[in-house]
């Protein structure tokens, strides 16, 4: 039996592995159509990536990495030496 998720926090999370996962910046349609959801969820989720500064959106509105993103690293960061 399947464990019980909660589907927007899976998203966001997707989300969050794609853009870290990449060197390059995306759109949000290109977010929606490689995690295979509506622009409107997509926007909605990065939007609130973005209040918490783990997503950054440059002047051409493409969308990569923000500096939040280094609390997690800093977390891992004594694991790695």
């Amino acid at each position: 039996m399947a464990a019980e998720t909660a589907q927007t926090l899976d998203r966001g999370l997707r989300i969050l592995s794609l853009v870290a996962g990449s060197d390059s910046r995306f759109t949000i349609n290109e977010i929606a159509e490689s995690l295979g959801i509506s622009r409107t969820v997509a926007y909605r989720l990065i939007v609130t990536l973005e209040e918490h500064d783990l997503m950054h959106r440059d002047d051409q509105g493409r969308i990569g990495a923000g500096f939040g993103m280094m609390a997690f690293r800093n977390a891992y960061l004594p694991e790695l030496k």
